[in-house]
């Protein structure tokens, strides 16, 4: 039987170094690396690209006429890029963000980005652990072509074309710590005795007669005035999906109750005014055709 003999060749300590180096440049590499970017659809012309959580930029479209490269890359309200497709806009921020040029995160930890709360039609509140920190609203002064409002303490801060800009403009400069800080907002404590009676006045001023289960005239019931969160509405007893209508007072709510039409400009109108249909999200937009003034319209 033959026995071959292996012998082993000595280490080079040079090369034993470059390993130990190349090895611990790649752990550090992996460390460092920059999360995989997620992109949450707003709405189907508003996205939401995030680095867990980290929101690093927004793509939203431009509704500007004559625009040839209407997809925009916005950072906190900043334009940093545009194409005319949304593709070329996702590898502009996967590009960037990765080499550390686009919006890099300042620090380890970041706070999740504020609750978008839908008062109404045109006005939303951010929210962070159910308190207050921004208000958007639309804007009937128009002269800058800027519709929608970012409101602090009574300030208008940011304006833009679109509430859902204005969210993400308020979801960065939070996270960022770059949010003025909103006061705590005092409102004075309105009892429900205290909505009864503007009701009761309201009625009495239009000859009508409130009762525990609505108000009527005469005999016939023509609905119910309440109160919600500050907010006035009123509902037709005639109205088989009990529809409530915002109003800004007990006695718009009476009034608008004691005629025979609905005002002119119906919650549907309303909606379509401030959210154009391209912007709802599918399933508010399903809810929406479904709904019986869509149908009517």
């Amino acid at each position: 039987m033959t026995y071959i003999a292996h012998t082993q060749q000595p280490v080079d300590a040079q090369s034993l170094a470059q390993a130990e180096l190349a090895h611990y440049m790649n752990e550090q590499a992996q460390a460092i690396a920059p999360e995989s970017l997620t992109t949450v659809e707003i709405n189907p012309n508003h996205f939401e690209v995030y680095a867990g959580k980290w929101l690093v930029a927004y793509i939203t479209y431009d509704y500007s006429d004559f625009i040839t490269q209407p997809w925009v890359v916005m950072v906190s309200g900043e334009e940093k890029f545009r194409h005319n497709t949304q593709v070329q806009c996702f590898r502009f921020i996967n590009w960037h963000y990765k080499d550390g040029t686009l919006n890099p995160q300042p620090q380890a930890e970041v706070p999740e980005v504020p609750f978008i709360s839908e008062i109404s039609f045109y006005d939303q509140e951010a929210l962070v652990g159910g308190e207050l920190v921004a208000s958007v609203s639309y804007s009937h002064d128009d002269q800058q072509n800027s519709y929608w409002q970012v409101i602090i303490n009574n300030e208008k801060i940011f304006t833009d074309s679109t509430p859902a800009r204005c969210h993400s403009y308020v979801k960065q400069q939070y996270q960022a710590e770059l949010l003025p800080v909103q006061e705590p907002f005092e409102q004075p404590c309105t009892t429900g005795n205290e909505i009864m009676v503007q009701i009761a006045q309201a009625c009495e001023n239009f000859g009508l007669e409130l009762l525990d289960d609505g108000i009527y005239r005469g005999d016939e019931k023509l609905g119910e005035v309440g109160q919600t969160n500050g907010n006035w509405w009123f509902t037709r007893t005639s109205d088989a999906h009990q529809q409530r209508i915002l109003c800004d007072s007990a006695s718009d709510a009476v009034w608008w109750l004691s005629k025979e039409d609905l005002p002119e400009c119906t919650p549907l109108d309303e909606y379509l005014q401030y959210r154009p249909l391209e912007q709802m999200p599918a399933v508010e937009l399903k809810e929406l055709l479904d709904s019986a003034e869509f149908v009517a319209a």
